[in-house]
């Protein structure tokens, strides 16, 4: 069916009306590839047939335009052209006059009967030879009974002389078709769908197509394939698209799968929602033109001139194969034309570097060049690694973590081991950490030796040891940082030191003595006339101020200007993390509790966190639950961080979740699970970092609410000595002499515990307001009961003003317990055990727990339980510590 081509049929047919009356009438219709010209040309011939015409038919080709006459053969086969031989260069310049004379006489003698209508259709595969022919024939039919119609496209040049002599002819008539309007297309799929489903998808078939029929025909076979009349371009669709853009010339198609491979990014491989698509890329831009291509780039990424890309992409835009921005017209156009049988892997893979080094060349961006190597094949450049790490960190702070390990995985393999390969190769591990922690350690472990040649630079080298120790790899850390001088003239170098020595100090302390001198001397504080400090030493120094006795209100302050930073969060989540350890540790708990809640709140517009982060922040938020007093929703976040980060990711810092939610178990009672995650396996290095210190104190908690006070003892008196071999013996990091108090109290020995807490040598536990409130309930525990109030009124202040609510908790009931003890009677001698409470009360006095009495006595834990309850109220007691006592006392 032949729609929005009537003014034209009308054109040519009063050429036909021109030649019947004896006058030579000549047409020439134009038009990209796949509009409609062969179809106006059968509707022509069949018109001219019904009018008595003779009708001869002559159709181009590429595959036959090197054969002589090839064209003129099939308008006069008469003649048999063909077998005329031709000799040496003559078959490309020169036609015998013997053979134009001929075909001009065959020609008169076909039309001395009858008009004659001869239709050359593609006239731009004609060959040399024919268009000699048709040449001779335009000059001498003026008074025959002849009409002359040729189509030609815009691309290809050889025919160009014959189409100069039409355009002088005074009857040659010129056609340029269009693609067919949204009206033409309404009346196609009113004949192939009907009237009443023809309205509806006019504007979806004219997105997809622009109206080139072709491609319209095409969807309607994937509409019929699929009976949905709103199809998506299927088998059909694509096939067209790929013959529109093989009959477009070389060039065009050159410059189609150049503009397809700069918008898109890996169309071989199956789509990623994070990918930027055809429709989703904008196409690349003239620096000189902002609304045009970028004629420089596709020319380097197709291996043209930049002379033929213009008429190249007119051509691509007149057949509809791209929009009128010259771009794909759909994201079905480039997968066509990058999934073309034709287009070898070599050649898609060649493609693809052409645009990377383009891309590179003209400093775009790292995410369009890293999309062109993550597609093709390593090109063994030394900007390939950066671009690709690039990259992923910008893929990173979009949220797209999957799209983004792929560029890390293809970065790590491209780096060489050239200094600045390996410099490469060591940011590019760094962040892939932050998407697979434990994946990177055999990356580490390479790099590792390489640092011990001296290849690797010295700022490099300060990030490979933080990494290891954070792995456990001690003896690797060692030997890299061995290397170390202490001055560089990388300017960066002197931050990475200062971080480094503060990191060693407060959280590798064990392993500091074994470092190269560089890394063992302070890092010098700043002086109040210094500029302020990068974030990350700002950071680190916070910490250390704050576990080894600092101002809190300088702490605090720091503190809250790292985490005020911009984007800090986003780019440097380790140093949220530790500012807002530090006001943990100054029990700033309020400004804490704020700090962690807001940076794990969504944020709609922001990056979406990668599963580290997230774990991180679940953990220390985790951790301010802990010391607010809200075991339960710390056992919320520990549990979710510990989901996010596998065991193996969290290095030696494993102790230290592990240690808050075993702690937050055993407040709530849950024994079973704090033991179980108590004794998880840690890597051996651990024991030589801050992380074993709050480990090793829950351990001891945990003891204390099985009653074992020997065990918990062992464990706070192993923390003391650890912290004081290290300089750090702060009660903020861990109140061991708080938790041995209570132990020596369970064990019978108040003296013990109250010369423990007064020890004047201790830290300053009256700068901390928690830890001088644990000690006052355990120091109250020791005196008579009218003096106990007080001092428990004491300790309720110092919880109530840092915010603890499990310390509140706690001191309300011993203050009950007090009251009690004032004004109660003392237990009648009366009192009387069941030979079954008293066999499981001297049992629970021994220190067994209810699980260990149970088995020794081969009963339920929870008929223990009642027991003991039973024993508690006949003795008016409310402590396991005093069975001991009134057992003894026989009361």
């Amino acid at each position: 069916m032949l729609v929005d081509r009537e003014a034209e049929l009308a054109t040519l047919s009063a050429a036909l009306a021109e030649s019947a009356r004896g006058t030579g009438a000549f047409a020439v219709v134009h038009g990209a590839t796949a509009l409609g010209k062969t179809e106006l040309l059968h509707a022509l011939r069949a018109r001219a047939t019904e009018h008595g015409f003779t009708v001869r038919t002559a159709l181009g080709s590429p595959t036959e335009q090197p054969f002589p006459y090839a064209l003129v053969d099939q308008l006069v086969p008469e003649l048999a052209l063909l077998s005329t031989e031709l000799d040496g260069d003559e078959a490309q310049h020169t036609v015998p006059p013997n053979v134009l004379r001929r075909i001009y006489h065959a020609t008169l003698a076909l039309a001395a009967d009858r008009p004659l209508l001869l239709c050359v259709d593609d006239l731009h595969y004609a060959d040399h030879a024919s268009q000699q022919c048709l040449l001779y024939l335009v000059r001498r039919l003026r008074t025959a009974r002849a009409t002359l119609v040729v189509t030609e496209a815009p691309h290809g040049t050889a025919h160009r002389t014959l189409l100069a002599e039409l355009q002088y002819q005074p009857r040659t008539r010129h056609l340029f078709l269009s693609p067919l309007t949204p009206r033409g297309i309404t009346r196609l799929l009113a004949h192939h769908l009907g009237e009443p489903a023809a309205a509806r998808p006019t504007a979806h078939f004219h997105r997809l197509t622009g109206g080139n029929p072709l491609l319209l025909r095409a969807l309607l076979d994937d509409a019929a394939a699929t009976a949905d009349t709103t199809p998506k371009p299927g088998a059909a669709y694509r096939s067209a698209v790929l013959a529109c853009a093989h009959r477009s010339g070389a060039e065009a198609l050159a410059v189609a799968r150049a503009t397809a491979v700069l918008g898109t990014t890996d169309t071989a491989s199956a789509p990623h929602p994070g990918a930027p698509r055809a429709t989703d890329t904008a196409p690349p831009k003239s620096p000189d033109s902002p609304d045009g291509p970028d004629t420089a780039l596709l020319a380097a990424t197709a291996a043209l001139a930049p002379r033929v890309v213009p008429q190249a992409l007119a051509a691509l835009t007149a057949s509809a194969l791209h929009d009128e921005h010259h771009r794909p017209r759909h994201p079905a156009v480039a997968e066509a034309l990058l999934a073309d049988p034709d287009l070898s892997s070599a050649a898609h893979t060649a493609l693809r570097a052409r645009a990377a080094r383009a891309l590179h060349a003209q400093g775009a961006p790292a995410v369009a060049v890293a999309a062109q190597l993550l597609a093709g094949a390593p090109l063994s450049e030394s900007w390939e690694a950066p671009a690709l790490r690039a990259a992923a960190e910008e893929h990173l702070a979009a949220g797209d973590t999957t799209l983004a390990a792929r560029y890390l995985r293809c970065a790590v393999f491209r780096a060489d081991d050239s200094p600045q390969g390996l410099a490469d190769r060591l940011a590019t591990v760094a962040v892939a950490w932050r998407l697979d922690p434990p994946g990177v350690i055999t990356q580490l472990r390479a790099l590792a030796g390489h640092a011990r040649t001296g290849l690797l630079p010295p700022r490099a080298i300060l990030h490979l040891v933080q990494a290891l120790l954070w792995h456990g790899r001690e003896e690797d850390a060692i030997t890299a940082a061995g290397t170390l001088p202490d001055e560089d003239a990388d300017p960066r170098y002197a931050t990475e030191l200062a971080v480094t020595r503060l990191r060693l100090t407060h959280t590798y302390p064990g392993t500091l003595p074994w470092m190269p001198a560089v890394l063992r001397r302070p890092s010098p504080a700043p002086e109040p006339t210094d500029p302020p400090e990068p974030v990350e030493v700002a950071a680190a120094r916070t910490l250390h101020t704050a576990l080894t006795g600092g101002d809190p209100d300088a702490v605090a302050t720091a503190a809250e200007r790292v985490l005020r930073t911009p984007g800090i969060v986003d780019h440097r989540p380790d140093a949220v993390v530790v500012a807002i350890q530090a006001l943990v540790y100054i029990d700033r708990l309020d400004a804490a509790d704020t700090w962690s809640d807001r940076f794990l709140a969504p944020r709609p517009g922001f990056p979406t966190p990668t599963p580290v982060r997230e774990a991180l922040l679940h953990q220390t938020r985790s951790f301010v639950l802990l010391r607010r007093g809200e075991p339960a929703a710390a056992c919320e976040h520990g549990t979710r961080a510990l989901d996010l980060m596998p065991e193996a990711g969290w290095g030696t810092a494993l102790a230290f979740p592990l240690a808050v939610l075993a702690e937050a178990h055993t407040a709530l009672g849950e024994h079973d699970r704090a033991a179980e995650l108590l004794d998880r396996p840690l890597p051996e290095a651990t024991h030589r970092t801050i992380f074993t210190v709050p480990h090793q104190h829950t351990r001891g908690l945990h003891h204390l609410a099985l009653d074992r006070p020997r065990d918990a003892l062992a464990c706070f008196v192993s923390c003391g000595e650890t912290l004081r071999s290290w300089g750090l013996d702060t009660p903020a990091l861990a109140p061991w002499r708080t938790g041995a108090a209570e132990a020596w109290l369970a064990l019978g020995r108040p003296e013990r515990a109250v010369r423990l807490l007064d020890d004047r040598q201790a830290a300053p536990v009256h700068r901390r307001p928690r830890a001088r409130a644990g000690a006052l309930r355990v120091l109250a525990a020791t005196e008579p009961p009218e003096r106990r109030a007080a001092t428990l009124t004491r300790a309720l202040e110092l919880y109530r003003a840092c915010g603890d609510r499990y310390g509140i908790s706690r001191i309300l009931a011993d203050l009950d317990t007090a009251a009690e003890k004032r004004h109660a009677p003392a237990p009648a001698p009366s009192v009387v055990l069941t030979t079954a409470e008293r066999r499981v009360a001297v049992l629970a006095a021994q220190g067994l727990s209810n699980r260990e009495v149970a088995a020794e006595l081969s009963i339920a834990v929870s008929t223990v339980e009642q027991h003991l309850t039973r024993v508690y109220r006949k003795y008016r007691i409310r402590h396991r510590r005093d069975l001991r006592t009134r057992l003894a006392a026989g009361t």
